[in-house]
């Protein structure tokens, strides 16, 4: 067995949130930080060459095995926890990266409703009416606190899209229902594939506001 030296801090996992972890510890003090991951790293190339639709889109050939080293959950503190058997919507990656390696990279903002639900609905319906038990409660935090921790993310993973309202002045081609954004997408949108031309247009003559998703897909350099 290898024994490595030692460090000041070891994360368990090199999925997004280790790796920002580690990033954040090394950037922001002096300590020295280990990454322990299982599953290994994917070179640029490996995609075109190795990877094909049956193995990784069918069989799941990047995301971790249930069936070996299955996920518990349990509905309730006091339950005893039970494995899952099967995948839902959640699928764990294996691999430096996580389940960032697989993810389909959609990078939206909650509204700034969402944050304030239970206040909401209160307002709306009168405490009266709602019942006792709803689970729904307000965040504690609000979409201004959270919006320049949304633009460091997008910047960090550099996020392509188009603003549809930036500091509260809307702009068309972009999402205008959004929230007030302070800054523009980190890179422009992705290239419209011809269907996605196609329905474009065709929302357009209808009078909607077809707008390009927000994607952790980087378009340019």
């Amino acid at each position: 067995m290898t024994n490595l030296k030692p460090v000041d801090v070891a994360i368990i996992g090199g999925g997004w949130t280790g790796l920002l972890m580690a990033k954040e510890i090394t950037e922001k003090t002096s300590l020295s930080v280990a990454v322990f991951e299982r599953g290994g790293p994917h070179k640029t190339g490996d995609y075109s060459l190795t990877m094909d639709e049956v193995d990784y889109f069918i069989r799941l050939r990047m995301m971790q095995s249930i069936a070996d080293e299955t996920i518990t959950h349990r509905h309730k503190v006091g339950n005893p926890s039970v494995p899952m058997r099967q995948y839902g919507s959640y699928l764990p990656g294996t691999g430096v990266g996580g389940s960032g390696e697989h993810w389909g990279g959609l990078c939206i903002r909650y509204l700034p409703d969402l944050f304030t639900l239970r206040t909401h609905l209160t307002a709306k319906h009168g405490a009266a009416k709602l019942s006792p038990d709803l689970a729904v409660e307000d965040w504690g935090v609000t979409y201004d606190d959270l919006e320049p921790l949304y633009w460091k993310a997008e910047q960090m993973m550099g996020v392509s899209g188009k603003a549809g309202n930036l500091r509260g002045q809307k702009i068309e081609g972009g999402n205008t229902f959004e929230a007030p954004r302070q800054h523009e997408y980190p890179t422009p949108p992705l290239k419209y594939s011809y269907v996605s031309k196609m329905f474009e247009d065709a929302a357009k003559r209808l009078g909607y506001h077809p707008h390009p998703s927000p994607g952790a897909t980087i378009s340019q350099t």
